[in-house]
C-alpha cells in the first residue's frame, strides 16, 4: 500500500527525481515532464533509472510523459536484506502505476526489465496499452542461462568493490568488451553508478541484491553454489526453475514490439534473446511484431541508433 511520498530539487528545468514510499520500503523515481501516453521505462539486471536516458530524451522531445525508476536494490532506492524477484517487482510497478495515476501506459523495459513488463501484462491485462521490449523476456534452457551467467560474470565482478576513484572504474568499464562503443554519453551513465563509500566509490547495486535476483530465478552468481541449492533444495528450486520457463504469450492481448541484437557478447552463441526464443514470442503473443538490429545486448542500449528510435517511434504513434 503507497504511503507518503518525499521530492528531491529537480535536477534540471524538466527532469525531476523523488523517491516514493510503497509497500515499506522508498523507490527513487525519475520523471520527464510531457503531455502524451506515459511511458514507464524498465532497466537491466544491474542497471538503474537513468540506463534508458538516450531513448527516453527521444521519446521525451516526442512530448512523451516519462517515468523511470531504479528497481529496489539498485540506485537510490532501498535495499532490502530479502524481497526480490519478478513478483515483488511487478508488485512495485503496479503501485507505481496507481501512484502516478497513469491510464494505459506505455511499457519499454531492457533486458531483465522485459521479464518484469511481459509478467505484468499477464497479471493486468487491462492495465497498460502496449510494450516495447529490448533484447530480453525469452524463454531459454538451462544451457543458455549458464551461458548468459559466464557473460554476466563482467557486471558481476564489479560489485562490492571499492574503487579509490571515479576514473578506476570508468577505466575498468572501459576495458569490457561488453561496451560495444565507448562515448561521452555512456561515460556519463556509468559515472552515475558510483555511490560514495569506505573512502572511495561503490557501484550502487550490492552483490547480495544479484545473488538474491539469482536466487529467485533458480541460479546463483556462483555456478558451484547453485548446484548445491539444487541438491539440498531441489523441489525449491525445480519450482522456481519452471516459474521462470513458463509464460502465457498468448494471453497477452496487446501491440508489443521486440527488438533483437543479432551480435554476440563475449563468446559464441552468447546471446541473451537467442533466435529461437525471439521467433517464439513473435509467433505466440497475438500481436507483436519484430526487428532485429546488428548490436549486441549493450549497444542496442546504449548505442545512438537511428533506425531503432525511428521504429520504437512509428511502434508507439500506431498502438
Amino acid at each position: 500500500m503507497i504511503k507518503s511520498k518525499k521530492s528531491s530539487k529537480p535536477s534540471n528545468s524538466k527532469f525531476q527525481e523523488e523517491r516514493i514510499q510503497i509497500g515499506g520500503i522508498k523507490l527513487n523515481v525519475g520523471i520527464w515532464p510531457g503531455k502524451k501516453t506515459p511511458i514507464i521505462c524498465l532497466h537491466g539486471l544491474s542497471g538503474n533509472l537513468h540506463s534508458m536516458e538516450g531513448i527516453i530524451k527521444i521519446l521525451n522531445k516526442q512530448g512523451h510523459k516519462v517515468i523511470t525508476y531504479d528497481l529496489r536494490g539498485r540506485g537510490h532506492s532501498d535495499k532490502p536484506l530479502t524481497g526480490y524477484g519478478f513478483e515483488n517487482h511487478t508488485n512495485d510497478l503496479n503501485e507505481i502505476i496507481s501512484f502516478y495515476h497513469l491510464k494505459n501506459p506505455i511499457l519499454l523495459g531492457h533486458s531483465f526489465g522485459c521479464m518484469i513488463a511481459l509478467r505484468y501484462a499477464i497479471k493486468y491485462p487491462n492495465q497498460i496499452k502496449s510494450m516495447v521490449l529490448l533484447d530480453g523476456g525469452g524463454l531459454l534452457s538451462l544451457k543458455k542461462r549458464i551461458q548468459i551467467l559466464k557473460v554476466l560474470k563482467q557486471s558481476f565482478d564489479r560489485l562490492d568493490v571499492v574503487f579509490p576513484n571515479p576514473e578506476s572504474y570508468l577505466q575498468l568499464v572501459k576495458n569490457s568488451p561488453l561496451i560495444p562503443n565507448w562515448s561521452k554519453e555512456i561515460q556519463n551513465y556509468f559515472t552515475k553508478e558510483l555511490h560514495k563509500a569506505n573512502g572511495g566509490y561503490v557501484c550502487h547495486m550490492p552483490k547480495f541484491v544479484m545473488e538474491e535476483e539469482l536466487k529467485e530465478m533458480g541460479g546463483s552468481i556462483h555456478l558451484n553454489k547453485a548446484f548445491l541449492q539444487f541438491l539440498f533444495r531441489p523441489i525449491d528450486m525445480i519450482q522456481k526453475i519452471k516459474r521462470n520457463k513458463q509464460l502465457d504469450f498468448e494471453s497477452i492481448q496487446i501491440p508489443t514490439f521486440i527488438l533483437r541484437g543479432t551480435k554476440m557478447n563475449l563468446y559464441p552463441n552468447d546471446d541473451l534473446l537467442p533466435a529461437n526464443a525471439y521467433l517464439s514470442m513473435l509467433e505466440r503473443i497475438p500481436q507483436a511484431k519484430g526487428m532485429e538490429i546488428e548490436t549486441n545486448h549493450y549497444g542496442i542500449l546504449f548505442e545512438p541508433i537511428k533506425e531503432r528510435d525511428q521504429a520504437i517511434l512509428k511502434f508507439i504513434k500506431q498502438s
